[in-house]
């Protein structure tokens, strides 16, 4: 398969993320994002016009080694006047993200791919946003930490996705008590079953870098 098809392929395979990622652009009025543990999605180039990609998978390497390659995908699909910014980082999230410039970006993309919320938050701006679900217990661990605070949730039925931010004291509510610490999520590495559940959950950064 030519790096040009795996792109497309990839999309078709775990569903069209564009319309969530138009509803968190909507709500956050982000303009650089950074995606670790991105693979091949690439539909947050159609949304936002400046988007760094952060993966250590040979074939994610391989799809991006061409910037005309990822380009001339979203130059067809992108949602934006402005010409595209895509830049492609190899390396793992876990110590990678330390070496990227601090307080660079508006919000961080956290889906299926591991505890990022433990290695993003100095990346984001001051206020910045964290859009993260809660495989590999992702979400519960941005719950805990001290550094995010819970903005909005995310809910998709019917291929709309609706965000909320009523209520938010229900969200993270452990069906069976006590909520699990971060080192046993950490530890088991598996999302937390929540009484009220949502698809992902928005998180707003401190406003102060010391915190």
């Amino acid at each position: 398969m030519s790096a040009l098809a795996s792109f497309p392929d990839y999309l078709r395979r775990i569903g069209d993320r564009t319309p969530l990622y138009t509803a968190v652009a909507e709500c956050t009025g982000a303009q650089r994002v950074l995606y670790p543990g991105s693979y091949l999605d690439i539909a947050p180039s159609y949304v936002w016009p400046e988007v760094t990609y952060l993966d250590s998978d040979a074939r994610a390497r391989k799809a991006f080694a061409d910037p005309e390659t990822p380009l001339s995908l979203v130059r067809a699909h992108r949602r934006y006047t402005v010409e595209p910014a895509i830049t492609f980082v190899p390396g793992d999230y876990t110590r990678t993200l330390a070496e990227l410039p601090a307080a660079q970006w508006d919000l961080a993309i956290s889906l299926y791919a591991g505890p990022i919320s433990e290695h993003v938050a100095r990346c984001l701006r001051p206020g910045g946003w964290l859009l993260a679900n809660n495989s590999h217990a992702d979400a519960g661990l941005a719950h805990l930490n001290a550094r995010f605070e819970l903005a909005a949730a995310v809910h998709h039925r019917s291929g709309v996705y609706r965000l909320t931010t009523d209520g938010l004291d229900r969200y993270f509510q452990p069906a069976r008590l006590p909520h699990p610490t971060r080192e046993q999520l950490l530890a088991g590495g598996r999302g937390v079953r929540y009484t009220r559940p949502a698809d992902a959950y928005l998180f707003r950064a401190s406003r102060h870098p010391q915190d």
